[in-house]
């Protein structure tokens, strides 16, 4: 029989074939390209799509920060009223405060400046996904779980947003590098959540309000 001259043979190697990615890479990956249109596009659409996912939880979070901004911003007010009130008592009649002496009324001003920076470095970092943060306000939200019932409705819900499995996701590293990828992904703040800032701003100043009209 004679050989055909032209034939191939079945087993070459194929010098330009195409190398598809091993499928091991998308499971190291949270938001590695599950398709082939091309490299950068697949990438930018699964860190959007990964993002999205978390967007509300992300969203939720970040209004837990302003929730702890607010008191502590207020805090730190109250303390400076506080530490000039102290500062004239202490000129005019020689006592710290309110019949106070200088250690007592030093005492309780840094209470309330101490616990003011507290409070905005919680939610500053809160808003910027900062482990630290995360851990206070685990603590802060413990605490207030014994604020029955209205304390312990709203801080086991901020427990849940925290500790949760999509807490968890939204602080990672992974996270963050996608929200650096997607700076035109923006949220809308509900507006429960503006209702809800605006009753506390006014509950936390009429607070402060009576305080120093009862002094």
């Amino acid at each position: 029989m004679t050989k055909d001259p032209f034939a191939v043979p079945d087993d070459e190697a194929n010098p330009f074939a195409i190398q598809r990615p091993v499928a091991a890479d998308a499971a190291l990956n949270p938001y590695a390209p599950t398709s082939h249109v091309s490299e950068t596009e697949g990438l930018e659409s699964d860190v959007e799509s990964y993002r999205r996912r978390y967007l509300n939880h992300e969203a939720s979070i970040k209004s837990v920060g302003i929730l702890y901004l607010i008191p502590g911003v207020l805090l730190l007010v109250f303390f400076v009223a506080m530490a000039g009130m102290a500062a004239v008592s202490l000129l005019v009649d020689g006592n710290g405060m309110q019949g106070m002496g200088l250690v007592e009324a030093a005492l309780v001003v840094g209470l309330y400046g101490g616990l003011g920076a507290v409070q905005i470095y919680t939610g500053l970092g809160l808003r910027r996904f900062k482990i630290a943060a995360r851990r206070l306000a685990t603590v802060f939200s413990t605490i207030g779980l014994l604020m029955f019932p209205i304390g312990t409705l709203i801080n086991g819900y901020i427990l849940y947003l925290l500790q949760s499995q999509k807490g968890k996701v939204v602080f990672s590293e992974s996270y963050q590098d996608a929200i650096r990828r997607t700076p035109h992904i923006k949220y809308q703040t509900s507006l429960i959540v503006k209702v809800l800032v605006v009753i506390l701003i006014a509950v936390m100043t009429l607070g402060i309000v009576a305080m120093f009209l009862g002094t």
